[in-house]
């Protein structure tokens, strides 16, 4: 197995680090929400438009992000802050854009999130002098997108054609029930490493709790045939500290949402796993702020931080050999052997070879003089039925 070459130890001091600014805390924070399942399970024994009328979303014949500053300030306004209620305004848009999208009376969005962001939502904001500079209105719009689909449940992200931004950064395995997930894209490679042995499931999170590409993940599975009602196991490589169990947190969330119900979970990356030493160099007070308080309060009674102090670790400073060592004893009772992986991995080949070479015969003329020909199937290239081929005569099935 290829190596990949980590650090011997956790040696570049805290200093050198590069550590979560305290915007992209809040930030992970804001787009970390998610509604409780007591709360969710609530809303769904209401119809669908009284839970539309609750949320101020009505459906509009004049489209909305194209309206002036007037249309759209009589309609949505005013705001606490702004002249609009902005969370009343962004609903709206979606909504409309989707319900369009759902009808074919709009194209798919085929973009980013942070495209439908700028194409239908800033500029509206700019328009009804809504636009705020000391918010994130971004991470604003990301959690109702979360509202809509998770807590009133009224859609999904598929339904507008949006493209999932990691949809690179996972692969499915053959041992499936087993979830290796990192918070960062920068230790996808090493999670790639780890599934060439073990043949997990492995993804990352991109650095931000993600509603969409939880969706897609799961709904990924289901296109392959896995049962997602087994029982599964996750593994988590993410920071040790507030933004880093809100993102592990809300993946997990996300996963039972789209229907992974039984999940065993273990964090990979504890302060158990370092020397006192190790600690010492890398650990890093966690940023604080007024709206950090409560979630930095809440992950230090449920991790104990580093000696009951508001500490974190990041998930660099462990070296690549601890790690995946950890993991792979962690699995050790969870999967198959290397020589069943071996052999479900051929078959897979032998599977897809076989189909190949059977579909590109029955494509040519030389097919009635190779394979034994049975009445049949009219073939695409053909005016007439032929004879398909005597599978069994070559024990092929």
């Amino acid at each position: 197995m290829t190596s990949i070459k980590p650090k011997k130890t956790a040696s570049p001091s805290q200093g050198q680090r590069q550590q979560r600014t305290l915007a992209e805390a809040i930030s992970i924070a804001s787009q970390g929400w998610r509604p409780g399942f007591e709360l969710s399970a609530r809303q769904k024994a209401v119809s669908r438009e009284i839970r539309l009328r609750r949320e101020g979303i009505y459906n509009f014949k004049e489209t909305i992000h194209l309206q002036s500053t007037e249309w759209l300030i009589k309609h949505f306004g005013p705001g606490r802050k702004y002249p609009v209620n902005v969370n009343k305004l962004m609903k709206n848009i979606i909504w409309q854009i989707r319900t369009r999208i759902v009808r074919r009376e709009h194209q798919p969005i085929k973009g980013l999130l942070r495209s439908f962001w700028y194409t239908y939502i800033k500029n509206t904001l700019s328009r009804a002098d809504s636009l705020g500079s000391d918010v994130d209105q971004y991470d604003q719009m990301i959690k109702v997108f979360v509202r809509l689909i998770q807590y009133y449940d009224f859609m999904r992200y598929k339904e507008m054609g949006f493209i999932d931004d990691n949809a690179h950064d996972r692969q499915l395995g053959i041992n499936n029930q087993i979830i290796l997930f990192a918070e960062k894209s920068g230790h996808y490679p090493l999670l790639k490493e780890i599934t060439q042995t073990t043949d997990v499931t492995i993804l990352s999170l991109g650095g931000q709790p993600s509603l969409l590409s939880a969706e897609y993940f799961v709904d990924e599975m289901k296109a392959q045939g896995i049962d997602i009602r087994k029982s599964f196991y996750t593994f988590s490589l993410v920071d040790y500290d507030t933004s880093g169990w809100i993102i592990k947190d809300a993946f997990l969330n996300d996963l039972k949402f789209f229907g992974l119900k039984y999940i065993q979970h273990k964090d990979l990356l504890l302060p158990e796993i370092f020397t006192q030493e190790e600690i010492e160099l890398n650990k890093f007070t966690l940023p604080q702020s007024p709206e950090m308080k409560a979630k930095n309060k809440k992950w230090l009674e449920e991790s104990g931080g580093i000696n009951g102090e508001l500490y974190g670790l990041e998930a660099d400073a462990a070296p690549a050999e601890r790690i995946e060592g950890l993991f792979t004893a962690g699995i050790k009772n969870l999967t198959e052997s290397t020589q069943e992986i071996r052999k479900a991995r051929a078959l897979e080949a032998l599977a897809g070879a076989l189909e190949e070479y059977i579909l590109a015969r029955l494509q040519t003329p030389l097919a009635l003089d190779i394979f034994g020909f049975t009445k049949g199937i009219l073939l695409p290239t053909q005016k007439k039925p032929c004879r398909t081929p005597n599978l069994l005569k070559f024990g092929l099935f």
